[in-house]
């Protein structure tokens, strides 16, 4: 099981990632159209998986008026709030231990594992 360290850094690249794109962001919006290459700056996408959920009004419309891929935006917001879970920077309520709990199941897991065994 990962460590909270490996976590943090995987939220720090996230946030990083984030604040990259911003600035290209805000490139691509203030240079000519001419100068390009700024696109293979991106990082490369994780595969998506298509789901339907149902989101608060005000957030969609909030998420919408930001433009297009605002899917995207939701999606790296998500993924920065799983990373700062698993690294413990937050709970999900108070009573949650979220890696606790991820913990347990990983030992649980590899017990299973040992037991059939797999990987020996």
């Amino acid at each position: 099981m990962p460590s909270k360290q490996y976590y943090d850094n995987e939220m720090q690249l996230e946030l990083d990632a984030l604040q990259q794109k911003l600035r290209r962001d805000w490139l691509d919006k203030s240079l000519p159209e001419d100068w390009d290459g700024i696109l293979s700056w991106e990082r490369l996408d994780k595969p998506k998986t298509r789901v339907t959920i149902r989101l608060d009004a005000d957030m969609v419309k909030w998420f919408r008026k930001l433009g297009p891929n605002y899917g995207r935006r939701i999606n790296s917001i998500l993924r920065i709030y799983w990373l700062a879970l698993l690294a413990g920077h937050i709970q999900a309520h108070d009573k949650d231990k979220t890696v606790l709990r991820i913990a347990a199941r990983a030992r649980e897991m590899q017990r299973d594992l040992q037991r059939r065994g797999v990987g020996e």
